[in-house]
């Protein structure tokens, strides 16, 4: 059976595939890459990709690659945008900050000050820190990245056919695998995590819900609202519910020093793979 995971990132396509993978005896696991790096001869396979037109890999391609490749069972991965928007913004920097300290700076600040006092910022505004073409977008940029974004993503959720099976982060946090289960036909490995060897399961940042009742201001509100409704909508979010944490609380463990540790954890992965090369050529020469 080839099974295809699609959604956006930060969605948990990464611990979905690595779930669907551990209720098949034998099935190989791929994440990332442009579709089709990966596609073999395998008896069980199941294959994760994310859309990200920043890198290449927008609808278009997606849409030219499933003409050619067929797939058994084919995923679309849905989350709440704003939950996503959150953890996108503090993942920004999991590739360092190389040419980039003063901006990492000024977000990582702006960051900090959303921890001490929630209510003195608005999220929309740190995000203006965290873009990858500038050092800080205006609010107008912001939201009309988020709308071009969410766009895209109603045109080509909204084209997929009956074939295709929905599944959403949070029915994955709360373990409910019932519908997916009958989808596959088999049971997925819900208690699976990401594996250590990756090195993906050294990113993740908080299995929960509802975390941008944190971070959102009344003002943030009025900004994405439009933006997000339309996704929201199709994937059956209640878009009536956009109350706020009466006292929010953004905790640094998840926030500030997940962004530190990001860069951090990358300068120690490319040590130890430059390590491991070495004594790796090392080994071939004394041979």
């Amino acid at each position: 059976m080839k099974i295809l995971i699609l959604g956006l990132g930060k969605s948990g396509t990464t611990a979905l595939v690595y779930k669907i993978a551990a209720g098949k005896p034998g099935c190989r696991a791929f994440s990332g890459g442009k579709p089709g790096k990966h596609i073999g001869n395998y008896p069980d396979a199941v294959y994760k990709h994310t859309y990200s037109a920043r890198k290449g890999k927008d609808f278009e391609l997606y849409r030219e690659h499933l003409r050619h490749e067929n797939y058994d069972r084919k995923i679309w991965m849905a989350r709440d945008p704003r939950d996503a928007a959150v953890s996108r913004m503090l993942y920004r920097w999991h590739r360092g900050y190389f040419g980039h300290r003063q901006q990492y700076q000024a977000h990582l600040d702006r960051v900090r000050q959303k921890e001490w006092q929630p209510g003195s910022i608005s999220f929309s505004e740190i995000c203006g820190y965290s873009g990858h073409d500038g050092f800080s977008r205006s609010l107008e940029e912001v939201v009309e990245g988020e709308q071009s974004r969410y766009r895209q993503m109603v045109e080509f959720v909204g084209g997929l056919g009956a074939e295709w099976h929905l599944f959403t982060f949070e029915q994955m946090v709360e373990k409910r695998f019932d519908h997916l289960n009958q989808y596959l036909g088999f049971e997925v490995g819900e208690d699976t995590e990401i594996p250590q060897s990756t090195g993906k399961a050294k990113v993740i940042r908080k299995k929960a819900t509802g975390d941008w009742r944190h971070w959102f201001t009344e003002q943030d509100v009025g900004l994405f609202r439009s933006a997000y409704t339309p996704y929201m909508e199709l994937i059956g979010y209640d878009t009536n519910d956009w109350e706020l944490a009466p006292e929010p609380i953004i905790e640094p463990e998840f926030s500030s020093l997940y962004m530190q540790r990001l860069p951090e954890r990358l300068k120690r992965d490319t040590a130890a793979r430059i390590k491991g090369q070495a004594f790796h050529l090392f080994r071939r020469k004394a041979s």
